[in-house]
């Protein structure tokens, strides 16, 4: 089993990702294994948060929750975080997520971001 924990978009989170508020996408692509969750071992979502709004603020300190309370595996930044307008530091936070708590972070949710 793959313990994974999601970061989403405020903005997005309160206007509900593509109109549904449950965010639905997200868990359809961990239970048919889609997208990013392709490749997984038995991919579970344990957390599911938004960051606490632009620009991407309070990420770190979820993850890090996430990792270190929750034990995820693996920390993913939800697709809507790359939709336009796309997040202005999302890449860094990132990079920060994976290098500073040495945790693996996939870009994307439903679909992989580059």
């Amino acid at each position: 089993m793959t313990k994974v924990g999601i970061i989403a978009c405020k903005l997005r989170w309160d206007a509900g990702c593509l109109k549904y508020g449950s965010h639905v996408h997200c868990f359809l692509a961990c239970m048919n294994k889609k997208g990013a969750f392709d490749g997984l071992e038995d991919p579970v979502v344990v957390s599911f948060c938004s960051c606490n709004g632009c620009p991407g603020k309070g990420r770190f300190e979820k993850a890090e929750i996430m990792k270190n309370d929750l034990k995820v595996d693996v920390i993913m930044l939800a697709s809507c975080c790359y939709k336009p307008p796309k997040c202005v530091n999302i890449d860094q936070s990132a990079k920060d997520i994976e290098e500073k708590l040495k945790i693996r972070v996939i870009k994307g949710t439903v679909a992989k971001a580059e």
